[in-house]
C-alpha cells in the first residue's frame, strides 16, 4: 500500500510538470495514472464511496488549480490550471417520487418482528406493504460476507405528494404511533449539462465527469440549509466528481473517493480538529460505521451513498486539517462497531448529551437497539430517574453536575446547560404552526431516559394537538439545542400562554457517543476503544477491511 501511495504521488507531481507542455501529453499521463494506479489502489483494499458534496439550482462555477481531465457527451479533453470553468444545466423533466407512510423500521435479519408488524396492521384493516432498503457488505477482497445492513420498512399508505402522506402521519400520531414519511425516488430529474471553459461551449451531455490531478475548487457551495448557521463558501475536493441532475430538480455534485480519505474530512467537521487523538479516532470509527450502515437507506435511488450535510455527516472537503487528521485516524483503518450478531452498528452520535444519552427508539421510529440504550455520561450512574418530571428538572438545574461532557475546556462544553426565552412574537409563531388557536396549557409531557421530551400536548381554544419526536419539538419551539428542558410558561391576564423561559441540557438528540464527553475522556488519556466501549455498551470493535 505504501508503494502505491508513493508512486501515485510521484505520478501526480510528474503530471503537473507535463501539463506545462500542453493538454494532450498531460491528459495521456493522467489517464495512465487513473487506469493503472487507480486499480492498484482498489486491489490494495481501498473502499470507494459516492458522496454528494454540493447542489446547485442550475449553474456551477469551478476551477482545477492543477488541471483536470473531463468527459461529457462522448468528448474528452483537458482543463488547464488557468481555465475559468462553468457548468450550466437545463432541466427537461422533473424527478418522480412516491411518498410512503412508514410505521415500522426493522432490521432485515429480524423477519419474525417484521411478520408480527405486518400481521398486526393487516388485522387492523390497513393496506400493508414492505420496502427493503440497504445492502449486504463483503469482507476483505470482497470474497466473504461481512454484515447485513438491510432494513425493512413497513408501510400503510403510498401517496403522490408529501402533504397527503403527512396528513396520514399526523392522524396515526394522534392515535399513539410514531410513523414517518419515506420519500421514494422513482426517477431522477432529467436534463442537459453544458460545460463552458473561458466562456466557450465545450460539450453538452447528461453527466459530466471531472478527473482532477489534485483538487477541484467549487465556488459558493451551500451548506446547513434550514439551520441557523446556513451559508455559502468555496470548497476544495479531491477525487472524481460527477455532475448531473438529481432527485431535487437541481444539479448534484457527487464525489467518488476512498472512504478513509472522506473520513479525514468528516472527522474535523463533526468533532473539534483540536481534540485529543483518542476522541478523533473514536469519531472516525463511529463515522465509518454510520456511513456503511446507511448505504442504500438514507439516499436510496439518488445515485450516491451518503451526503455531506447534517442529514448524514458533515464533510467540508479538503480543509487545512485533513492531512494531519488522516495520519491520526490511520490506526483505525477499516474498523467499525458491530452488534453481537455481527451486523454493523449505525454508530450515531450527538454534540453534547447533557449528562445522559437517549435511547434510539425514543428519537426515531426504529426498533430498540441494546447498544443505543442511552447511558449516564458519568463515572458511575446517578440515583435519578430523568423520565420523571421533578427529577429531570432537578438535574437540568444542576449546573455543576459531575458529568464528562460538563467540561468547558473542550469544544461543546459550553452546551452542557443553556437558557432560552420564547418571546411573545416567537410564541405567536408557535401557535401559527400548530393551528389550534390560542394555547392555554402544555401538558402530557413524556420524557426519555435522558430527560429529553419526545411527546407533549398543546391545549388550544380550538382543539388539542400532540407533538411527537424530539427534533419536531425542538423545531416547533424555535430550533432548541435539545428537547431536554424545563419551561416557566408566561401567561396573560386571561390565562393564555404568551411566552416562556426555558432551561435546558445538552445539544442534539443525545443518541450514541457524546462528542463533548469523548473529547473530555480523551484528555484524561482514554484510548478510542475505551471511549467507544463506554458510549456503545455491548458493541464489538471489528476490523472490516
Amino acid at each position: 500500500m505504501r508503494i502505491c501511495i508513493c508512486l501515485s504521488r510521484w505520478v501526480a507531481s510528474f503530471a503537473e510538470r507535463i501539463a506545462m507542455r500542453g493538454p494532450a501529453p498531460a491528459m495521456a499521463v493522467f489517464f495512465v495514472f487513473i487506469l493503472f494506479f487507480g486499480n492498484l489502489a482498489l486491489e490494495a483494499g481501498e473502499r470507494q464511496i459516492l458522496i454528494k458534496v454540493a447542489q446547485y439550482p442550475n449553474a456551477i462555477e469551478f476551477n482545477c488549480p492543477n488541471g483536470a481531465a473531463w468527459e461529457l457527451g462522448g468528448r474528452k479533453k483537458w482543463i488547464k490550471p488557468s481555465d475559468k470553468c462553468k457548468i450550466e444545466g437545463t432541466i427537461v423533466a422533473s424527478a418522480l417520487k412516491r411518498f410512503h407512510v412508514i410505521v415500522a423500521d426493522i432490521p432485515f435479519r429480524d423477519a419474525p418482528k417484521t411478520d408480527e408488524s405486518v400481521s398486526a396492521w393487516k388485522a387492523a384493516g390497513w393496506p400493508v406493504h414492505t420496502i427493503v432498503l440497504g445492502r449486504e457488505f463483503s469482507g476483505p477482497g470482497g470474497r466473504s460476507f461481512a454484515a447485513d445492513g438491510r432494513r425493512t420498512f413497513v408501510g400503510v399508505g403510498i401517496f403522490g405528494d408529501f402533504a397527503s402522506a403527512g396528513e396520514l402521519v399526523a392522524s396515526l400520531s394522534e392515535s399513539g404511533g410514531s410513523p414517518f414519511v419515506h420519500e421514494e425516488v422513482v426517477n431522477l430529474s432529467q436534463g442537459r449539462v453544458t460545460l463552458k471553459i473561458n466562456g466557450e461551449v465545450q460539450a453538452v451531455g447528461q453527466e459530466l465527469a471531472l478527473e482532477p490531478t489534485q483538487l477541484i475548487h467549487l465556488y459558493k457551495v451551500e451548506f446547513a440549509a434550514g439551520y441557523p448557521w446556513h451559508g455559502f463558501e468555496d470548497r476544495d475536493y479531491r477525487g472524481r466528481l460527477l455532475v448531473r441532475w438529481g432527485a431535487h430538480d437541481a444539479l448534484d455534485c457527487v464525489l467518488q473517493s476512498d472512504l478513509d480519505s472522506v473520513l479525514a474530512g468528516i472527522v474535523p467537521s463533526e468533532i473539534s480538529a483540536k481534540a485529543d487523538v483518542g476522541a478523533l479516532q473514536a469519531q472516525a470509527v463511529a463515522a465509518r460505521g454510520e456511513i456503511m450502515s446507511s448505504i442504500g437507506v438514507n439516499h436510496a435511488g439518488e445515485g450516491f451513498d451518503t451526503c455531506s450535510e447534517q442529514h448524514c455527516q458533515v464533510y467540508g472537503g479538503e480543509t487545512p486539517y485533513v492531512a494531519s487528521i488522516a495520519l491520526k485516524i490511520a490506526p483505525t483503518r477499516g474498523m467499525v462497531l458491530a452488534h453481537q450478531s455481527g451486523s454493523i452498528l449505525d454508530a450515531v452520535y450527538a454534540s453534547n448529551c447533557g449528562g445522559h444519552g437517549e435511547a434510539n427508539h425514543l428519537v426515531w421510529t426504529t426498533e430498540p437497539d441494546p447498544v443505543l440504550i442511552g447511558i449516564w455520561d458519568t463515572a458511575a450512574p446517578l440515583p435519578l430517574d430523568l423520565s420523571e418530571e421533578e427529577q429531570a428538572g432537578r438535574f437540568i438545574r444542576n449546573l455543576a453536575a459531575d458529568c464528562f461532557c460538563n467540561d468547558p475546556s473542550v469544544e461543546g462544553g459550553d452546551k452542557f446547560r443553556w437558557n432560552k426565552t420564547i418571546s411573545a412574537p416567537d410564541w405567536k409563531t408557535v401557535e401559527s404552526k400548530l393551528g389550534i388557536g390560542r394555547i392555554k396549557r402544555v401538558t402530557d409531557l413524556a420524557r426519555g431516559f435522558s430527560g429529553r421530551i419526545y411527546q407533549m400536548s398543546f391545549i388550544g381554544d380550538q382543539e388539542t394537538k400532540t407533538v411527537k419526536k424530539e427534533l419536531t419539538i425542538r423545531q416547533l419551539l424555535g430550533s432548541l439545542r435539545s428537547s431536554c428542558f424545563i419551561a416557566a410558561w408566561k401567561l396573560d391576564s386571561a390565562g393564555y400562554i404568551v411566552g416562556a423561559d426555558l432551561s435546558g441540557a445538552g445539544f442534539g438528540h443525545g443518541v450514541g457517543m457524546c462528542q463533548t464527553g469523548a473529547q473530555a475522556l480523551a484528555k484524561r488519556g482514554w484510548t478510542f476503544d475505551r471511549i467507544l466501549a463506554h458510549y456503545y455498551p455491548g458493541s464489538l470493535l471489528k476490523k472490516w477491511y
